[in-house]
């Protein structure tokens, strides 16, 4: 490779014996520029690129220590690697040489060897140095597209699952750089819906430009090919206002703006959990042109999505038989009228995965092969699909049937209560709790709703709030304070939930003759 090596002492001669050293001792290509002024050469400094630069230390104009000093200030670079020229040996230059990090000091007058030994050392520096960064982008691009991959799996966990009874939320927001504990969702479609890879082109197109136009500080994923879900952090309801108005502002600068439509929520806390935001993002772009077709339109999605709560729910709570085929007929029928015959598939097996999910049955389970599924519907008529989803369906229900009484017959449900009974007051998940026993954290919030007739987390925050109501009757303790004691990490949250549980603020409650027993 060619090194680019600069070289100024306000003495030509000096400069002119170093190129030449340089160009005629050694078997290596150089790009020299010299320079016989300090304020010129770093003027060159910040301009161009220099692997090496060589410094006389005393210059009428700029000499080399302030010139580096200068050139630190404004550019946070490994290159180049000065190397100091001086006539004096003077402790105190050699020291200030070193705080500025001054990679060799030659004092004058120098020998060919001398200028011969420094630059190959300060080579040597180079070389490892261009490794280093190579090596980086190489991992800076591996980790871009895992983040993305990552980014695009992880959003439906944080929406349509608990994510902060699942995963280590603290994790995720070191690994994508931003706060998940608050925030709002903006769901955008297509007004003009193409068949499903079109689709999902054209949004995965806008997804890269909103991640570019954002400058990354926003989480994105891609639903099923039908809409595109963005997550911006947020501290306060007055932030999620200013920040949808410069969104929207930005979007109506872009080409594909009228083609889109988009809803925004308002601030919704993690602990609260996304789900209402996503719905109430995405029933705002169901505004269509024509009143009547939005309304008929909207009717047939919450019926659909009721149905497949059914269906779930059947999962679930699988003590009878319940109208498994009646429901997927039903939904066959509204996933065609309100998608096409072309989508159906791609439905179905979304909603099979769904319940793979949710029952917490392994893919890898002999009776159930996914891939050979998926391909089977792939390629088949409209008529053999719905026999094929039939069948998986019953399957599955007959799997977590028998998966829910070996739950029952170890009474898994007591064990966690007593642990949620004792620990309130810690840090505790439901992915926590789930891998003490032993199963699959989707199944398991759903038996514990069955048979204590609240989620996990609602369980949780009113033992919280219970406890909390004994503190502020009985104790002097703050509100932060006793938020803290029972379990709440941000006393905002606390203070909302418990209004929400007991109809008034924790310091309403405190001067109140609220019985503690009747919360």
């Amino acid at each position: 490779m060619t090194y680019k090596v600069l070289i100024a002492d306000d003495e030509k001669i000096v400069v002119d014996s170093i190129k030449f050293i340089l160009e005629n001792n050694l078997d290596i290509d150089f790009e020299i520029s010299t320079f016989t002024s300090g304020r010129e050469a770093l003027e060159n400094l910040l301009f161009y690129s220099y692997h090496i630069a060589f410094i006389d230390i005393k210059m009428p104009d700029l000499g080399g220590l302030e010139l580096i000093e200068e050139y630190r200030k404004m550019r946070n670079s490994d290159f180049p690697i000065f190397i100091i020229v001086s006539a004096y040996d003077r402790f105190e230059f050699a020291k200030k040489a070193i705080k500025e990090k001054a990679f060799a000091y030659i004092l004058k007058p120098y020998s060919i060897e001398d200028i011969i030994s420094t630059i190959h050392s300060a080579i040597a520096q180079v070389d490892s140095i261009l490794a280093k960064t190579k090596e980086s982008i190489e991992k800076n691009a591996q980790l871009i597209v895992m983040r993305n991959l990552l980014e695009n799996s992880f959003i439906p966990t944080l929406i349509f699952k608990n994510a902060f009874d699942i995963v280590d939320v603290n994790q995720y927001e070191k690994i994508f750089g931003t706060n998940l504990k608050s925030g709002f969702l903006m769901v955008l479609t297509l007004k003009d819906k193409n068949d499903l890879v079109s689709s999902f082109k054209e949004l995965d197109n806008i997804r890269k430009d909103i991640k570019i136009s954002f400058e990354h500080k926003v989480l994105t994923s891609i639903g099923m090919g039908e809409y595109l879900i963005c997550f911006f952090p947020a501290q306060s309801q007055k932030e999620v206002e200013v920040l949808q108005e410069k969104i929207q502002e930005i979007l109506k600068q872009k080409p594909y703006w009228n083609s889109i439509k988009i809803g925004f929520s308002d601030l919704y806390y993690l602990e609260e959990g996304y789900e209402n935001a996503f719905w109430e993002a995405y029933h705002l772009t169901l505004d269509l042109e024509f009143p009547e077709e939005n309304e008929e339109n909207e009717h047939l999605l919450l019926l659909t999505e009721n149905l497949e709560a059914k269906l779930i729910h059947s999962f679930n709570n699988p003590t009878q038989i319940p109208m498994i085929e009646n429901y997927m007929t039903q939904l066959c029928r509204l996933y065609i009228e309100l998608f096409g015959e072309n989508n159906l598939k791609y439905k179905v097996i979304k909603l099979i995965i769904m319940l793979l999910l949710e029952t917490g049955i392994a893919t890898s389970d002999e009776s159930i092969d996914v891939e050979k599924l998926i391909s089977q519907i792939l390629n088949s008529s409209y008529e053999q699909i719905i026999e094929i989803f039939k069948k998986a369906v019953l399957t599955l229900f007959s799997k977590a049937k028998s998966k829910h009484e070996q739950i029952i017959s170890n009474d898994s449900i007591n064990k966690a209560i007593e642990f949620i009974n004792q620990n309130y007051s810690n840090e505790i998940t439901l992915s926590q709790i789930s891998s003490t026993f032993n199963f699959n954290p989707y199944y398991f919030s759903k038996l514990f709703k069955k048979y204590t007739g609240v989620s996990f987390k609602t369980y949780l925050t009113k033992l919280r709030i219970q406890k909390a109501c004994q503190l502020l009757k009985n104790t002097s303790k703050s509100i932060k304070e006793i938020s803290f004691a029972v379990g709440f990490s941000d006393p905002n949250y606390f203070i909302k939930a418990f209004k929400k549980f007991t109809g008034m603020t924790p310091s309403a409650f405190r001067n109140s003759p609220a019985d503690i027993n009747s919360i």
